[in-house]
């Protein structure tokens, strides 16, 4: 176990049990202070469990409300990241009323004991200082770990929140929170938190008649829709799409050629004019100086690096149905594309987990990872003489 994590759930246990005896000042930050000082004016310390509503009512809120239309896109995908991370991920409205929530049969079981269930109220005057409330007030996304938790009962979990906002008006209306127990804590709870809630917020403007946005599966056979409408483009214009999404800060003329081309002897000029071209079959999505998409984008092998880089390799696996574009000789792609299958062997390998090596073995043909898996499956597992008998056609000993 971390020993970082140990000592910091150490501290901040003593400095709340000091702050609760005594009421004096103690060592944490200011925000936290004043959250536990507001808290201990509505809840006791002692409370075991949120107030929790009608789960008919809520369930026809969460029905009704533009969260659910802007997330819904997302849900299947916020409860594989849950379940494969050990998590519990819950969408709450602007009162920090739970609306709906996803997670692991374990995190599920402990959030029950709480009542951190559609229906909870996790607003700061119910159960006191919880990251939830803390990402309402300071619309800002925050983690609150072990013993910030003004309630004694939340000490053992680490909570990342994220505010939704309405990208029209700026108006705060929910938040995303990824919470799990306090010893799988990780700096890229609150990366992950905020990419999702950023793409519930892409989804809330598209129902206000905003660009709803494009998605590019460029990772096994290409396949690119806009708005939910399947476009047929060249090989070279998906290349053009995966360097775009891949540089979401833009890039110049001269860089987009030396990604895409190379060395090639292919003038600026006739760049410039395939760009143009994509340009128009995407309604204007690229815009220039520099040259960078300007819709929402879903790309999955964004998705898959994330996932990676979250530590969740089932998640990766998933979204990635083979090597990107893998007949582009782009310097650019040729990199990410040895990168991410480079990237995602190891982390499927060093998982040393059968489920995970058998699901991967069965796309793609890799006698190492093969020969790690036959060592790690039991001796009457049906599957065993089916990887020897794979190892086998592929020439292992």
């Amino acid at each position: 176990m971390d020993e970082r994590l140990i000592r910091e759930r150490e501290r901040l246990e003593r400095a709340w049990q000091q702050y609760i005896t005594s009421g004096a000042r103690v060592p944490v930050t200011e925000d936290l202070l004043a959250s536990w000082a507001r808290s201990a004016r509505t809840v006791p310390p002692e409370r075991v469990s949120a107030p929790v509503e009608n789960d008919a009512d809520v369930q026809h809120a969460w029905r009704e409300s533009r969260l659910e239309h802007a997330s819904r896109p997302l849900l299947a995908e916020l409860s594989a990241l849950a379940e494969d991370g050990d998590l519990i991920v819950a969408i709450a409205d602007a009162g920090g009323q739970l609306l709906w929530t996803s997670g692991s049969d374990r995190m599920h079981r402990l959030a029950r004991g709480i009542n951190f269930v559609p229906g909870g109220h996790w607003d700061e005057s119910s159960v006191g200082t919880n990251a939830l409330a803390l990402a309402l007030r300071t619309r800002q996304t925050v983690r609150v770990f072990a013993a910030e938790h003004y309630v004694q009962t939340v000490h053992d979990w680490v909570c990342y929140s994220s505010p939704i906002r309405d990208p029209r008006t700026g108006e705060v209306l929910g938040v995303l929170d990824f919470s799990t127990t306090w010893e799988r804590s990780t700096p890229l709870g609150l990366t992950s938190t905020r990419h999702y809630a950023g793409l519930i917020e892409q989804g809330l403007g598209a129902g206000q008649g905003r660009k709803e946005g494009l998605t590019l599966h460029l990772c096994g056979p290409p396949r690119v829709t806009l708005h939910g409408r399947r476009l047929h483009l060249t090989p070279r214009q998906h290349e053009l799409l995966a360097v775009l999404a891949l540089c979401p800060g833009g890039l110049t003329l001269d860089a987009m050629h030396a990604h895409v081309y190379g060395d090639q002897p292919v003038s600026l000029s006739t760049l410039k004019s395939e760009i143009s071209t994509l340009r128009t079959l995407l309604g204007g999505g690229i815009a220039s100086r520099p040259y960078r998409l300007s819709l929402p984008v879903q790309f999955d092998g964004a998705i898959s690096e994330a996932a990676l880089l979250a530590g969740q390799p089932g998640r990766a696996l998933d979204v990635y149905n083979g090597p990107l574009l893998p007949h582009s000789a782009s310097p650019f792609l040729t990199y990410w594309r040895e990168y991410l299958d480079a990237a995602l062997r190891e982390a499927v390998f060093r998982s040393r987990d059968p489920e995970l090596l058998w699901r991967y073995a069965l796309r793609f043909e890799d006698p190492e990872l093969l020969l790690e898996l036959e060592t790690l499956l039991a001796a009457g597992d049906p599957r065993l003489p089916l990887v020897r008998a794979r190892r086998a056609a592929l020439g292992d000993p």
